[in-house]
């Protein structure tokens, strides 16, 4: 091999890593726990979720990976519980984003009206009997949204 194909096969290689290595930044790995959003989700499932970089991608009805809260309100970061690892996480269906209608669940469990605020997304499991979400922690900032799962 010339010392020029070498170095063409050793460039296309290092670019092949560097693809790989910023998929797999982009992307998260998510093993579903509890039933909050059966049957959408179920227990055990694994989704891939790509991270955003912004909330600008970001839909009403999305599934999304968010850090949860200390307690209800308290947003305090990093979270306590140690490292942003799985255990730091929900699963949850955006249900509103600022400027939107808050849901009337939300309204009723939370006593306000009106649209979301700036800043702030509401999020609901689609097991609303199984599910802790914004009726009982409230709006969440959109920095705390870490990824929208893809389908």
């Amino acid at each position: 091999m010339t010392p020029w194909a070498f170095a063409a096969a050793a460039l296309a290689a290092t670019g092949v890593v560097a693809v790989c290595v910023r998929v797999r930044r982009s992307r998260l790995r998510v093993t579903v726990a509890g039933e909050s959003m059966a049957p959408a989700l179920m227990p055990g499932q694994v989704v891939i979720a790509h991270r955003v970089v912004s909330s600008g991608g970001l839909r009403a009805g999305d599934v999304v990976v968010l850090v949860k809260p200390e307690c209800p309100g308290n947003w305090r970061w990093p979270p306590a519980d140690g490292p942003l690892g799985q255990g730091s996480w929900l699963l949850k269906r955006l249900a509103a984003l600022p400027g939107d209608p808050v849901p009337p669940a939300v309204a009723t469990a939370l006593g306000v009206s009106g649209p979301v605020p700036d800043g702030v997304a509401v999020v609901l499991g689609d097991n609303t009997a199984a599910s802790v979400d914004s009726r009982d922690f409230g709006f969440v900032p959109v920095d705390r949204v870490i990824a929208r799962v893809l389908r």
